[in-house]
């Protein structure tokens, strides 16, 4: 709420002036819950990475959750009540979630209200953070699928930094990572090496 007011400027994630994403990105960093938005500075990133992880909904918004338009061209915080904290052109105001001609698209449920995010089929490592490199280039994917949306293309040898596993359908295993710039996704772990 301290952000009320301060002025709109494209590409901008503070200290003073925000665009949309950045002001998600400053308010969550600020608060020690980047890993919550995956470190990232993009909305339609945002609701790629919510959304394969089934956590994108078109109802059941809590304070906290992320609020996308147009399919990932604005977002914002929930604040409860209809209500949206947004940097709009106007600088950073309060909303209502159906108040903008953007259309709306998604809450993303961070899970900041006290309810469990649950990554069904997830498991953490059993010691901790596990740290492996990718064996060749590999695709950093939005969900644990060889066919869900590409994040990146890394290339051989960069560090990961695993945070949980699970298997697909096919019982191959899917590493959930971190790579050290700190964008987050899914590995197939066949293709990394400690």
């Amino acid at each position: 709420m301290r952000r009320l007011g301060d002025p709109y400027v494209w590409g901008s994630s503070g200290p003073s002036t925000f665009d949309c994403s950045g002001l998600v990105y400053r308010v969550f960093a600020d608060n020690g819950l980047a890993a919550l938005i995956h470190d990232s500075h993009g909305a339609y990133e945002q609701y790629a990475i919510y959304r394969a992880r089934g956590l994108a909904s078109r109802s059941g918004g809590e304070p906290g959750d992320l609020v996308v338009y147009g399919g990932g061209s604005h977002i914002g915080i929930y604040l409860g009540n209809g209500r949206v904290i947004s940097a709009l052109v106007q600088g950073v105001r309060i909303t209502g979630v159906f108040a903008l001609t953007t259309p709306f698209t998604a809450f993303l449920h961070t899970g900041l209200s006290g309810r469990t995010v649950s990554f069904a089929s997830t498991r953490r490592p059993a010691t901790g953070t596990l740290t492996r490199y990718t064996r060749a280039s590999v695709s950093l994917r939005a969900s644990a699928s060889t066919t869900s949306a590409r994040l990146a293309v890394l290339p051989p040898g960069t560090r990961l930094t695993v945070i949980r596993s699970t298997r697909d359908r096919l019982g191959r295993t899917w590493d959930d990572v971190r790579v050290g710039t700190g964008r987050v996704g899914w590995v197939a772990n066949w293709l990394v090496r400690s």
